[in-house]
């Protein structure tokens, strides 16, 4: 994972440890890296897709207290918090999107992606970065 801090602001590039972008090729499931879950922290998204076709996709957060080992995998582990739906539902566009979330306590966070229905074999999620600030 890749970080990096601007005083109290911190960004991880949850797409730094691959080829700098994320498959999500037709109808399948892919997994960002996974990073430690700060806490006393506000939390911040931003992602964007490219796709020579149609994209369909769920972004779910997946959380934990072990890391996942291989990264990128299912993982028993790792798992979308009771009770949560999917935090960027039916995702259809290549647009740059922001948002917040507010995860569960755990150790650590990934997200995972669901390619679903009409979602192009050329989809890829190509930035993800999750921004944080300390709550002072």
């Amino acid at each position: 994972m890749s970080g990096k801090t601007n005083g109290q602001v911190q960004n991880f590039d949850l797409l730094a440890y691959g080829a700098g972008e994320l498959a999500i090729n037709g109808v399948m499931t892919a997994w960002t890296e996974c990073f430690l879950c700060p806490k006393d922290v506000t939390f911040g998204y931003v992602y964007k897709f490219r796709s020579g076709g149609v994209v369909a996709c769920d972004i779910f957060i997946e959380q934990g207290n072990v890391c996942p080992d291989p990264e990128g995998a299912v993982s028993p582990f790792m798992v979308v918090p009771d009770g949560a739906t999917a935090m960027a539902a039916d995702v259809a566009d290549t647009n740059l999107h922001v948002g917040a979330m507010a995860p569960r306590v755990t150790d650590f966070i990934r997200f995972k992606i669901v390619g679903k229905g009409l979602n192009a074999a050329t989809t890829v999620l190509e930035q993800f970065i999750v921004n944080t600030i300390v709550n002072s």
